[in-house]
């Protein structure tokens, strides 16, 4: 589950035309266009400013679609289930799933990310390892980017800008199915998955910097090439099954279902876009005509 808060979504399709993020889909009985723009979960606001089309987009389509609905993710209740799903059971803390020896490494390098803000390990030992690791993969990536605000990220702005259009917001996911997700896998996996993470801390620095200077450059094909490399520390086959591809399965279905009745503007994670099994080539392979924007 590493670095899963940073590339939930990419795809490899045409060579000469990955510089981009934002793509048109149209044909197989559409009447009107939709879009579908990769996200960077870290990523600042302004970048929308440097994406080919995006206002086109914006008021072309009648629907923004997110992975969750914005109003969906940010309600007490969702709030309140995912602060839940994050708390290991008293009998599964770090300190129980861990040998001193494996608990002292991750104390370590978590110390490394949040001392200085005088958070300590023994403080959030109930929280589940993806609760942990999602956190310190979050804090990598923001070192990238220095002026980082948590409340003026791109995905959140594509979508805001959409609602100030009077467009409306609808989710493929539900929080529940993206809470057991991250958060309702095996103890086990998780507590291993963190210890792998820690172990490797600055392997992964790299690697974080390696996804969003791709990202950056909007190249799809650097940022799947990140993410699958073994060498480079990539996902294994399984891992990319189950956060990304058997998602975009799932995704795919869902849009050939709402593209025929509102022209929408698909917001997700550029890792979900590329490659053979990615968003963009499984809705080619349905027959449509996906393009980038120019």
């Amino acid at each position: 589950m590493k670095r899963l808060s940073l590339i939930l979504a990419i795809a490899l399709v045409a060579l000469a035309s990955q510089a981009q993020l934002l793509w048109k889909v149209s044909g197989n009985g559409l009447g009107r266009p939709s879009y579908i723009f990769g996200t960077h979960h870290m990523a600042p606001s302004t970048m929308i400013d440097q994406v080919k089309g995006m206002d086109e987009a914006i008021q072309g389509c009648d629907i923004v679609v997110g992975e969750i609905a914005k109003e969906s993710m940010a309600s007490p209740e969702a709030q309140a289930s995912m602060a839940r799903a994050m708390m290991a059971p008293m009998d599964s803390t770090l300190d129980k799933l861990y040998s001193p020896a494996e608990y002292s490494i991750v104390e370590q390098v978590f110390n490394k990310y949040f001392g200085n803000m005088g958070v300590k390990l023994s403080q959030m030992k109930s929280l589940k390892p993806n609760a942990i690791s999602t956190q310190m993969q979050a804090m990598q990536a923001i070192k990238y980017f220095p002026n980082f605000n948590a409340n003026d990220l791109i995905d959140m702005k594509v979508q805001e800008r959409a609602n100030e259009a009077g467009r409306p917001s609808a989710g493929l996911e539900t929080v529940q199915e993206q809470v057991d997700l991250l958060f309702n896998t095996p103890l086990t996996e998780q507590a291993k998955g963190l210890l792998e993470v820690c172990k490797q801390d600055e392997f992964f620095q790299v690697q974080s910097v390696a996804l969003a200077d791709a990202y950056m450059e909007q190249n799809l094909d650097k940022l799947l090439s990140v993410m699958t490399d073994a060498t480079q520390g990539g996902d294994s086959e399984e891992a990319m099954e189950a956060l990304i591809y058997s998602r975009n399965r799932s995704w795919a279905e869902k849009l050939m279902v709402m593209m025929p009745e509102r022209a929408c503007l698909v917001c997700v994670g550029a890792g979900h876009l590329p490659g053979s099994q990615g968003l963009l080539q499984l809705l080619r392979d349905r027959g449509y005509t996906v393009e980038p924007m120019q």
